[in-house]
């Protein structure tokens, strides 16, 4: 018998397309609304000091250091940007008013690429000849990032990029070129790191049309067989814009029945994932279903318990940072962090928001070393090794501009996001 699912619809919208999706450049949603507040469990009081990057004693004074966000405000990418303005806001707030970089304020200076990339390279000139930003944080989507790329290495300017890595384009673009987002290989290995220490030795995995999910999968075929393990892929991917997902659904509980697997993967966004998990417990399936990092937004809690209690995700340092444990490398940052932006925004900052600071964070580095000479700051940028952020410990090299993530497993158990294990 076909079943059909009750349909998840005030956040349906909202949360279709995620980090993800706007990482490729997909069309999914144009919608902006808010995430919902107050969804996971509350940051653990903490007065730390803000991250060091600051000189300390007082607001900063004397020239501004201007740096420059290519900021998807509109167009099919436009709707994380309200928590990662939030985000870079509440940092440049926070460090102005305590020394800002060498004694210098900073200044960002905001444009809309509009999700377009001929948009994107033309606000991306007028912030270098115009404007002389010391650097770039964005774009958010894939398409923009690689028409801006060579005009970053043309005139010489860092460039901290949003996009999620695909294998199509698995690396940075040239010597100016900083990617700060992680992609499928890694979201494959710390499924892999779930894999051995579940002993799970048979997996059903199925994914949307996003080539970071579906490309996860397809990476894992190659890995299994080192846990003595197999892992059977669906070939069939739902599109973004889907609304009800009960075809997909019957399609994985038709696969379920036939290979009776350990766990199920279904990667996807927010509210598909919800929607996939309360399909198949529905059907009775009792296995571990597991989800991709777009899972620890906030939002899916607010899918309700009969939707996403008990699944599985893995997910990095902001997702809870309450939970991870002590002597992990960014707990203490990461829980600084939180508590600070839950007391100026009342919620939680999202992956989003973790992403926007995580290149925020790196160009800093940079920047202590060479304020406004755009080689010193590429220079220091380069030499990072061991920074803790949200996304993992960010270790550069002149061979290596990439993020590499430090993932783990989390679970939601009564309504909230618990941690489970560290897996990269």
């Amino acid at each position: 018998m076909v079943k059909k699912l009750t349909r998840i619809g005030l956040l349906a919208v909202l949360l279709v397309v995620l980090v993800f999706a706007v990482a490729c450049g997909d069309d999914g949603t144009t919608d902006t609304t808010a995430a919902p507040t107050d969804t996971t469990a509350a940051p653990t009081d903490t007065t730390a000091a803000p991250t060091d990057t600051t000189a300390g004693g007082g607001p900063a004074t004397g020239e501004p250091i201007k740096i420059g966000v290519i900021a998807s405000l509109t167009g099919t990418a436009a709707a994380p940007m309200p928590s990662m303005q939030a985000m870079l806001d509440f940092e440049v707030e926070t460090l102005n008013n305590n020394g800002g970089v060498n004694g210098r304020p900073i200044e960002i200076i905001s444009v809309d690429d509009k999700s377009d990339p001929t948009t994107a390279v033309a606000v991306a000139t007028k912030l270098i000849t115009q404007d002389n930003v010391v650097a770039i944080l964005g774009p958010l989507s894939t398409p923009p990032c690689l028409a801006v790329a060579p005009l970053c290495e043309k005139y010489q300017v860092p460039m901290l990029r949003w996009d999620t890595p695909t294998l199509e384009y698995p690396n940075a673009m040239g010597d100016w070129d900083f990617v700060c987002s992680v992609g499928p290989p890694d979201v494959a290995d710390a499924l892999m790191g779930q894999i051995k220490a579940e002993g799970w030795k048979n997996i059903l995995g199925a994914a949307d049309i996003l080539p970071p999910n579906f490309q996860s999968l397809e990476l894992l075929k190659d890995m299994v067989g080192e846990a003595g393990a197999k892992i059977t892929v669906l070939p069939d991917t739902w599109p973004l814009d889907a609304t009800d997902l009960t075809p997909f659904v019957n399609k994985i509980w038709a696969a379920y029945q036939e290979v009776k697997p350990d766990a199920v993967f279904a990667m996807s966004a927010v509210v598909q994932t919800a929607q996939i998990h309360k399909g198949l417990v529905d059907y009775g399936i009792t296995v571990p279903i597991h989800s991709g990092p777009v899972s620890s937004h906030p939002g899916i809690l607010a899918m309700g318990p009969e939707a996403v209690e008990g699944l599985y995700f893995i997910g990095a340092g902001i997702t809870n940072p309450s939970q991870l444990p002590d002597g992990y490398p960014n707990k203490e940052l990461m829980l600084d962090l939180a508590t600070r932006y839950t007391a100026k925004y009342n919620e939680p900052p999202t992956l989003f928001a973790g992403a926007a600071y995580d290149s925020f964070r790196i160009l800093l580095e940079g920047l202590k070393v060479g304020g406004d000479d755009r080689a010193k700051v590429r220079d220091g940028i380069e030499a990072i090794q061991g920074l803790a952020v949200s996304q993992g410990v960010v270790n550069y090299s002149p061979d290596d501009h990439m993020l590499h993530g430090g993932y783990n497993a989390w679970q939601v158990k009564d309504g909230v996001f618990t941690f489970v294990r560290e897996l990269n």
